[in-house]
């Protein structure tokens, strides 16, 4: 029998596995994919989120581009904010990483500290009992395990009886791309709101990944235009404080939508990252979060490792995660309602908000320090 089963190699579940294995506890992971997903997506990671990778030498130093500041804006009315790093005494509040470099990274670090990873190992089936979780795979195999955590973005947990999610669909497609411009970004990263849905501009390497949230119509349009006509209505959307947009390549949409889970944990079992609460993307909260969940599990886990699985644990985990997690969904959720309203006066509202947040170094300090390292428990 394992003390620990990790549902999910993604960067969630292959944290918590690095993480936790210097607690001497017995730890596998366990991945449907048949070996590295090679998926070439951006990942915004917060200065917390790097300390956490540090620890387990994941960190990938040589593939991060540091965001330095963030320009925050709504389109078609006034105000306007910079959260800084050199504020917050950092080096950056955030980092752009390749999703494929941090998980070279993390499959180096989970070698190094003796986790197995067990790719080709889809869950097919989950029971649980007070002294154990038992996993069903498609092999045939059953494993056994004092402690089951899922980090596979749901799919397993709906297979838990009480295991429930509630679904918001926010009627957008975000439309993603690595997008030049004529001047350099100098390490600063834009979050622009419009009524159509945030816009935001984060800066990789030599370029920005972008994001623009549109009605599924639009967004399907702007993806049918010539590489010209879409930089055309890029520009007119967002304006020049980035400077000229000159090329696109790469673009894609995906849905957005809320989801969350009814409990982060069941018998045996804690439920983290995507699976627990999968974010619409504004504000680069997803993954960070996830992180925080399991930075949370490897804690107690290292901290009382012999109670392992035991609702002692669980009810931990719940109380110090309860916080932070309701609080990040509900930010996210409001950012994106708040500024939704194109009327004027919500507008000049906004607008009123954003110039107050900005001259108070306090608040933004504040606003800083929530996005980085999330609410207290």
């Amino acid at each position: 029998m394992l003390d620990v089963a990790i549902v999910g190699g993604g960067p969630v579940g292959a944290t918590l596995a690095a993480l936790a294995a210097s607690s001497g506890l017995s730890i596998a992971l366990f991945e449907a994919r048949s070996g590295p997903s090679g998926d070439k997506r951006i990942l915004a990671l917060s200065h917390a989120s790097r300390e956490r990778l540090e620890e387990v030498r994941a960190w990938p130093a040589a593939s991060a581009t540091p965001i330095a500041s963030i320009h925050i804006s709504q389109r078609g009315g006034p105000g306007r904010t910079l959260l800084e790093a050199a504020e917050q005494a950092l080096p950056a509040l955030g980092y752009t990483v390749p999703y494929a470099a941090l998980e070279s990274e993390l499959s180096t670090a989970l070698r190094e500290c003796g986790v197995p990873v067990r790719y080709g190992a889809a869950c097919t089936g989950i029971r649980l009992a007070s002294d154990a979780a038992t996993l069903d795979l498609a092999s045939g195999e059953e494993v056994h395990a004092r402690l089951l955590v899922i980090a596979d973005g749901g799919s397993s947990a709906a297979r838990i009886p009480g295991v429930a999610f509630t679904e918001k669909d926010y009627g957008q497609l975000a439309i993603v791309g690595a997008l030049r411009t004529d001047r350099p970004h100098g390490a600063r990263a834009y979050e622009r709101f419009t009524p159509q849905g945030p816009m935001a501009l984060l800066p990789v390497e030599d370029r920005y990944a972008l994001v623009w949230t549109a009605a599924p119509e639009r967004a399907r349009e702007l993806l049918a235009l010539e590489q010209s006509a879409f930089l055309a209505a890029l520009q007119d959307a967002f304006g020049d404080r980035a400077g000229r947009f000159v090329s696109i390549e790469e673009r894609n949409a995906f849905a957005l939508k809320l989801r969350t889970v009814n409990s982060p944990v069941a018998l045996r079992t804690v439920i983290v990252g995507n699976a627990a609460q999968a974010l619409h993307p504004v504000a680069g909260q997803g993954l960070n979060l996830g992180l925080r969940d399991a930075a949370a599990v490897a804690d107690l886990v290292r901290s009382m490792p012999e109670a392992a699985g035991s609702g002692e644990m669980l009810q931990a985990y719940r109380e110090a995660r309860r916080r932070d997690a309701s609080r990040g969904v509900a930010f996210t959720d409001f950012l994106v309602s708040i500024f939704s309203d194109g009327r004027r006066i919500p507008t000049w509202g906004r607008g009123l908000a954003l110039a107050v947040l900005d001259a108070l170094p306090p608040a933004r300090r504040l606003l800083a320090e929530r996005m980085i390292y999330g609410a207290p428990s």
